[in-house]
């Protein structure tokens, strides 16, 4: 965990705008990161800028450092300047006139002993009230009792055994949804990482549909998450976007990028395991749940190997549902593609996959790859670049 630790500095304040997503009548709000950091220590939350009512802005803010526990983290962070750590980071998204923040503090957050809390703020910014996530589903009490059978199944087969807490019930009330899915936020004391993170695990849109409000106006249509589980025209410029662009919505990797640093920040949820021509790598964390790097294996280590694509087998993006998906549907839309490859038997194995086919389309530097399975139904997404 020092890997996250910053050259000294006393007291550097700056401010970055790092992410701006539109909403409806906020064409201009923007979510800006207002840093602190001492000694060793660094404290980064967001505050809204650009949503046209002061009033309005200034209470946001306020929540987003209450609600986040600001205060409380530059006052430990004061009380460590000279012996220890902590690090608050953040992700966050303002779409459909919805606010929703996650900040993970991590370090000597309340003894010298390491922990990691996850705090929450999610707002509706029509009039600044608190939004949960109940307000998604058509039936908050029987989305309540579903969600909590899906959770129990990731558990049972998405989650290590070996987890010091593992406990996926109740529900946590701490949440952060974007155009991707749904992320439950759990104290570390109730779910965990391998690694003592505080546990999240994120659902799919596409994974949990059947018990979504998806009506006209509804906080989910607001997310655009209809435009996210349906495959249309409209979607497949965003598909062509985000094959040129070298990653997938939400998984924060890119190809090309090193991978090191990627474990030194996230962690292994498992040991690598060995595809064909290289290895397949699985991270810790809500977003990495059957998400895997593909690196080489040119040696054991892998200090100087570079993720050479990213392969999603659970997801939606823009409209590619996978388990969902059928060949048909993504052909008739993004054409014939550039070329397709039978998976047999032998070959599935090869590659830790079912037998199928695959299908290849390429869009500037890098090549999409959509499999299915005997039934042509969507089993991977697979984002490498050209040969």
């Amino acid at each position: 965990m020092r890997g996250y630790c910053l050259k000294r500095r006393a007291g550097v304040l700056m401010l970055v705008v790092i992410l701006f997503m539109t909403g409806s009548g906020l064409a201009d709000a923007v979510l800006e990161e207002k840093t602190l950091a001492l000694g060793e220590s660094r404290i980064a939350w967001p505050q809204a800028a650009g949503l046209g009512n002061a009033e309005l802005e200034e209470r946001v803010n306020r929540t987003i450092v209450e609600e986040g526990r600001i205060t409380d983290w530059l006052a430990r962070m004061s009380q460590l300047i000279s012996d220890g750590w902590i690090r608050t980071d953040w992700q966050g998204t303002i779409t459909g006139n919805l606010l929703s923040v996650s900040l993970l503090t991590e370090g000597m957050v309340e003894t010298r002993r390491e922990s990691s809390v996850w705090t929450a703020v999610n707002l509706d910014l029509t009039d600044g009230a608190p939004f949960s996530w109940r307000q998604l589903f058509r039936d908050p009490q029987e989305a309540e009792t579903a969600l909590a059978a899906r959770l129990e199944e990731i558990a049972a087969s998405d989650l290590s055994a070996m987890l010091l807490s593992s406990a996926v019930t109740p529900l946590p009330e701490l949440f952060r949804m974007d155009r991707e899915g749904l992320t439950f936020l759990y104290p570390a004391d109730q779910l965990c990482t391998l690694h003592d993170r505080a546990g999240d695990i994120h659902l799919a849109w596409c994974e949990i549909r059947d018990l979504l409000n998806l009506d006209e106006g509804a906080p989910a249509d607001r997310l655009g998450v209809p435009e996210e589980i349906s495959l249309t025209e409209a979607g497949v410029s965003r598909i062509r976007t985000m094959t040129e662009n070298g990653c997938l919505p939400g998984i924060p990797v890119k190809v090309g990028d090193p991978l090191s640093p990627l474990v030194e920040k996230w962690h292994l949820a498992t040991d690598p395991d060995v595809y064909e021509g290289g290895r397949l790598f699985s991270l810790e964390g809500g977003c990495f749940r059957r998400i895997f790097l593909m690196t080489d294996y040119l040696s054991e280590d892998w200090d100087q190997s570079i993720v050479q694509g990213i392969r999603a087998d659970r997801g939606n993006y823009a409209g590619l549902c996978i388990g969902e998906t059928k060949a048909s549907a993504w052909r008739d839309l993004l054409g014939e593609p550039d070329a397709s490859l039978l998976i047999d038997e032998d070959k599935a194995e090869l590659n830790r996959t079912e037998p199928g086919s695959c299908d290849y389309y390429s869009w500037g530097s890098y090549q999409l790859r959509l499999q299915c399975n005997k039934e042509e139904t969507l089993i991977s997404i697979l984002l490498t670049e050209l040969e």
